[in-house]
């Protein structure tokens, strides 16, 4: 998976630059009302960086993790004009690097959950994000809903349960989620604080909402 994503997001950094503004993402937002100011925070799939300078200014040390090497280069380079220094940022698959166990006290995941789409993908994500985390530690994941599904954009590719791909974009495949699948999923490591919804722009050169849900969770 990881070959696939990096070279898709490298070319769509290349096209779009910072395709989603400079703010930061609905996730972070929300993030900032639970997060600890102090500790070890993880953000998976920091794209090109928008979040990660409020963690840091909020008092965390971050390490950062996403497969486009071209996105790393832009949030390095973001990191750097604004003279943060306490990010780390690696390039690879969340759910095959090597992390320390219970290493983060927080965890920000924006808008790459739904790109978990291989059979059992979600269940390696929730469980390697189970690993990582210390007891207590706070997760805010936000992921594309079932609102935002359009069936007819999809005309009839469905790969499975709530698993479509684009019949106007093919391979780009979305898992659309609702509150049963997070409870489902992660329940068992995590004590879920609340599924809020939210919305933002799908992108500056597709501006048209994007639909979410953020689940705000404390592991066990």
């Amino acid at each position: 998976m990881s070959e696939v994503a990096a070279t898709f997001w490298n070319q769509r950094y290349r096209d779009h630059s910072a395709c989603w503004g400079e703010d930061g993402s609905p996730t972070l937002q929300l993030a900032l009302k639970h997060f600890p100011a102090a500790g070890h925070a993880l953000e998976i799939g920091y794209g090109y960086g928008r979040d990660l300078v409020s963690l840091a200014r909020r008092g965390l040390v971050v390490t950062g993790i996403d497969p486009s090497g071209e996105g790393q280069h832009m949030a390095e380079a973001r990191l750097a004009a604004l003279g943060v220094k306490t990010v780390t940022l690696l390039t690879a698959d969340f759910t095959e690097a090597r992390l320390p166990e219970q290493a983060f006290d927080a965890v920000l995941s924006h808008r790459t959950l739904h790109l978990m789409t291989e059979p059992g993908a979600a269940g390696r994500f929730a469980d390697r994000l189970a690993a990582v985390t210390k007891p207590g530690a706070v997760v805010c994941i936000g992921t594309r809903d079932l609102r935002d599904l359009d069936p007819a954009r999809m005309n009839g590719h469905h790969h499975g349960d709530d698993v479509y791909e684009y019949s106007d974009r093919p391979g780009h495949v979305i898992s659309y989620w609702d509150d049963e699948r997070f409870h489902k999923t992660f329940a068992a490591d995590f004590d879920i604080v609340a599924l809020e919804q939210a919305s933002e722009l799908e992108a500056s050169d597709n501006p048209v909402p994007c639909y979410l849900t953020i689940m705000v969770a404390r592991r066990k």
